[in-house]
């Protein structure tokens, strides 16, 4: 990510399309559990807000190497987490 600021922006949209995502899912389908539902939105919001909040406070502000690594850290375990949600979407 080139900026702090992109980086959020992404997290906030990325979450915000595999929300309505579950939404069309649910309006498509008639069988799908609404308590499931409601706890993959929640744990959508909360990823969104974990990796947002981990965003703003990195590691090591001095130097520009540690910054790099946590950045991409972040970056790799936000993309696991998203690959994690995707598959319970997908198994709806």
């Amino acid at each position: 990510m080139a900026s702090r600021r992109k980086l959020k922006k992404t997290i906030k949209f990325v979450s915000s399309e595999l929300i309505t995502d579950i939404y069309f899912r649910c309006l498509l389908s008639k069988n799908v559990e609404e308590q499931k539902v409601d706890s993959l939105v929640v744990n959508i919001m909360e990823l969104n807000r974990e990796y947002v909040l981990r965003a703003n406070r990195p590691d090591g502000k001095d130097n520009p190497k540690l910054v790099k690594t946590y950045f991409q850290k972040l970056f790799s375990d936000w993309q696991l987490a998203m690959e994690k949600v995707i598959k319970e979407i997908e198994a709806l």
